[in-house]
């Protein structure tokens, strides 16, 4: 057991919980606490000043081991101490290291589909689940699943590839909580439009045999 520094880059809803990593500040990569069953929940996210993880918070968190799945080796499963928050927002000494792992493209998680066969994951373990992007010619979509549940997509590209992926990002999603379905700029949203935008995007787990990417922190330097 020990514990990490962390520059939080994902607060991230999950079908039965929550979904939050980040960056180690000693610049070795990245981190995605789990517990035995995967989510977290509250109890286990919460901080020790009663809060919850904002993207670009500086945390001390404690870890108990690795435990990788072929599609997520960034996987630790969670101690037993509370979270600490360190800095809220992150210093701007710490832009460089963001800006280390944002990667280019066009593939993310080695295609560019908006999901990853797990029968490929597992003749093949991704190399990463989490990265860091900039979209270019962003555009918002507030939108229902084929399950009927509100759902916020962000349609952008990265070197001329088209994405379309789900929003997961928890604070964005509270914030358009009360916007009409359509489609939206990011001016509409409250995002400036000269701001440079980054996603985190995330590998989910397993469903139906696929593993979808998404959105899962959306923030600006």
């Amino acid at each position: 057991m020990a514990d990490f520094e962390i520059v939080c880059l994902a607060n991230s809803r999950k079908r039965s919980g929550r979904c939050i990593a980040g960056l180690r500040t000693d610049g070795s990569g990245w981190i995605r606490p789990v517990t035995e069953d995967g989510p977290l929940n509250r109890r286990h996210y919460v901080l020790d000043d009663s809060t919850e993880p904002i993207v670009l918070d500086i945390l001390n968190i404690n870890l108990r081991k690795s435990v990788p799945k072929p599609y997520q080796p960034e996987n630790w499963l969670i101690g037993d101490l509370p979270w600490h928050l360190k800095t809220r927002p992150a210093p701007r000494n710490y832009i460089p290291l963001i800006r280390r792992f944002i990667e280019n493209g066009p593939e993310l998680f080695g295609n560019t589909f908006d999901r990853v066969p797990l029968k490929s994951i597992i003749e093949k373990p991704v190399q990463a689940s989490l990265t860091l992007i900039i979209p270019n010619g962003l555009s918002w979509l507030v939108t229902r699943s084929i399950r009927g549940k509100r759902q916020i997509r962000a349609r952008f590209t990265i070197s001329r590839v088209h994405y379309d992926l789900v929003v997961t990002d928890n604070l964005l999603e509270h914030n358009l909580s009360s916007l009409a379905e359509g489609f939206y700029s990011s001016s509409q949203i409250g995002i400036e439009e000269n701001v440079e935008i980054l996603f985190t995007i995330s590998l989910a787990g397993p469903l139906h045999g696929e593993c979808f990417k998404l959105v899962a922190g959306v923030f600006m330097l």
